[in-house]
């Protein structure tokens, strides 16, 4: 089946930037540089557009994405991925206002909370949606499971990247004080949770399909969203992320987004059956028109 690069870009791209939106509802909570906070959340505001223009441009025409807007209460995937798009938008918008007055903590944390909620979930369903009996192998729940890894992992590092280009008032990258301190455990939960996603859609997949696409799994997805992205966050809990988090944040985006394009590219590489349908008829099956 033909790689539909909008669907791939969407994906990552809304799942990351629900990541980085996670990551600054955690910041939040757990302590932070509001700075780091807001810089993140325009960031994943910009991701989530990003990522919707993608997802419009494979729909084909203005009037197919109308119906999918209008569609939404049809609950099929792509209502969902919509529905949490729009809802991790006005959660990272709302959370800006928010912050711009004083005496609004309350509301400030409800929000934090909803954040880390639709910023993860979204992640999650931009893979749940092709979990179909009719594309053997899809019918898995490891694909979503890959989908969240490679978009948190993305996130994360991202989100690191942010807190890197930013100081404290001692003149030191404010990652250092991200999360109370807790950055960089954070984002090496998120390269584990991206490294067992693949690895167990690779397992699903089988070794005769990995095989068949070896450049796709083991050079992209294996190398780079397994084990670049594993040795950027173990790097991370060490003196160098105090030394270089910037260049160390930079490598692990890289390795991550490899990674989760490899493994997207992969999942439409070994697609059986159903070969056209998203070429051709997306619009009337997947919107049930």
């Amino acid at each position: 089946m033909a790689i539909q690069w909008p669907l791939v870009l969407f994906s990552l791209l809304a799942g990351a930037g629900g990541a980085m939106l996670a990551f600054a509802g955690l910041s939040q909570l757990l302590g932070g540089s509001r700075t780091v906070r807001c810089r993140a959340v325009w960031c994943a505001l910009a991701l989530f557009v990003i990522g919707g223009l993608c997802s419009v441009a494979h729909l084909a025409s203005p009037l197919n994405a109308i119906s999918a807007v209008t569609n939404l209460l049809s609950f099929s995937g792509i209502s969902i991925e919509l529905m949490l798009l729009g809802a991790s938008f006005i959660a990272g918008a709302a959370y800006l206002v928010l912050t711009r007055e004083e005496g609004r903590d309350g509301a400030v944390r409800v929000v934090a909370v909803l954040a880390v909620i639709f910023g993860i979930a979204i992640g999650f369903f931009c893979g749940h949606g092709y979990v179909i009996d009719a594309q053997p192998t899809w019918s898995s729940e490891t694909l979503p499971l890959a989908y969240l890894g490679t978009s948190l992992a993305l996130g994360a590092f991202a989100y690191a990247l942010v807190a890197a280009t930013a100081k404290t008032p001692a003149d030191k990258a404010a990652s250092v004080e991200e999360l109370g301190g807790k950055l960089w455990p954070a984002v090496l939960v998120c390269a584990v949770v991206d490294a067992v996603g693949i690895l167990a859609y690779g397992l699903f997949l089988g070794l005769d399909a990995v095989a068949a696409q070896g450049v796709l799994f083991w050079g992209g997805a294996v190398a780079c969203g397994v084990v670049g992205v594993l040795a950027c966050a173990i790097a991370g809990m060490t003196a160098l992320a105090a030394k270089a988090p910037a260049p160390l944040a930079v490598a692990g985006v890289a390795c991550a987004a490899i990674g989760g394009v490899a493994l997207r590219m992969l999942m439409w590489a070994c697609a059986t059956g159903y070969i056209d349908l998203f070429s051709h008829g997306i619009p009337s099956v997947m919107l049930h028109l």
